[in-house]
């Protein structure tokens, strides 16, 4: 039997959750089923070097606008994919449109935007939009997200299956067993994301700054346009001695495993990585009740804490949390039975049946 050929779509490897997502199901597609090929828009990305060898990777280099779109025409006509799978890019969609291959247009929404297509043109907004709407099916990787779909862009709900992130349980806890300098005297707070407003790190350094109580120390590790934002509102709070900007980490997972609490302060997500790979660490959890994803994956008081979306609630949770020891080690023994549920060969399996089913002609997302 012929194996399904998968083009996947993404605009970067960068150091994101979503392309973190995209390098799981690239290099663990069983490849006794499935042949996968990687589009990129620029070749670039921290995880760049981690794609597995067997994989062709195409790029449209400098090309942009229509360019790039005729270019992928073109590679789709080559290749002939079967499936063409979309992170991002919904514009792709078009481009399988114009190829006249019949490929199967799946997309996975990865945020919860408020304003997706905000600084976009009429044009270019048109073009999203319709190539969004194209795609035979969505995945949505939380519940919420199908009540997003459903109202940003009119999705029809039998049109989108909802499956989590893969956490690759067995290899984080490996690459976590890796040492780090982390004083005891100190309560280790470890933050993980892009320096940019949706991660609410702002949030974070305000919160942190009102623990006078506290020894803490806070850790932020990431990359972003808000760097030297952020450092300057550390500066004005007067704890720039005392908040870390580490940049990017290849293995975050030791400063998770080695923090006293992971502390995720998002203003949105879709469902975050971070989360779940903290988790994994066996490390105690705080998280924003932001849309979406958090309160699908803790249940509050048992396997991790939620509080609301400002600096107050985010200080008085980690208050509160300092305070219990025991009940934190509550939390990272519940959390590592629930990250059971989103381990790796268990989302694979859950995404090469949807695959399977996608190909199949009915025009109905199957189960």
């Amino acid at each position: 039997m012929s194996k399904v050929k998968i083009l996947m779509v993404v605009p970067t490897l960068g150091s994101g959750g979503a392309e973190r997502v995209m390098l799981n199901l690239l290099n663990h597609l069983d490849r006794d089923v499935f042949e996968p090929i990687l589009y990129l828009q620029k070749i670039e990305g921290g995880y760049l070097t981690s794609v597995a060898d067997d994989v062709e990777i195409i790029s449209a280099g400098d090309r942009s606008g229509f360019a790039r779109l005729f270019f992928l025409r073109r590679e789709i006509r080559r290749h002939r994919p079967q499936i063409v799978f979309i992170m991002m890019l919904p514009i792709v969609a078009l481009a399988v449109r114009l190829s006249g291959t019949g490929a199967v247009t799946i997309l996975r929404e990865t945020n919860c935007t408020p304003n997706p297509h905000a600084g976009q043109s009429a044009a270019i907004r048109w073009l999203n939009r319709t190539g969004f709407r194209s795609c035979k099916a969505w995945i949505a990787s939380t519940l919420q997200m199908t009540k997003y779909l459903r109202a940003q862009y009119k999705i029809d709900s039998n049109k989108i299956k909802v499956i989590h992130n893969p956490v690759d349980v067995e290899k984080i806890r490996k690459l976590s067993a890796e040492s780090v300098d982390f004083s005891d005297d100190e309560f280790n707070l470890v933050a993980v994301g892009s320096l940019t407003r949706q991660k609410g790190f702002d949030l974070l350094i305000d919160a942190v700054a009102t623990l006078e109580h506290i020894p803490w120390r806070l850790r932020i590790l990431g990359v972003g346009e808000d760097e030297l934002v952020l450092q300057q509102l550390a500066a004005d709070r007067g704890i720039a001695d005392r908040v870390e900007f580490l940049g990017f980490k290849a293995n975050p997972y030791a400063y998770l495993a080695h923090s006293d609490l992971f502390v995720l302060s998002s203003r949105w997500e879709g469902m975050p990585n971070v989360l779940l790979e903290a988790m994994a660490c066996g490390v105690p959890v705080l998280a924003t009740r932001c849309p979406t994803g958090p309160d699908e994956i803790i249940t509050s008081g048992v396997d991790g804490q939620l509080c609301e979306i400002d600096a107050t609630s985010i200080a008085n949770a980690i208050s509160k949390l300092h305070g219990g020891r025991d009940r934190m080690e509550q939390f990272a023994r519940a959390a590592s039975e629930r990250i059971k549920q989103f381990d790796l060969p268990n989302i694979m399996q859950q995404y090469q049946t949807f695959f399977k089913n996608t190909c199949d002609p009915n025009g109905d997302v199957q189960e």
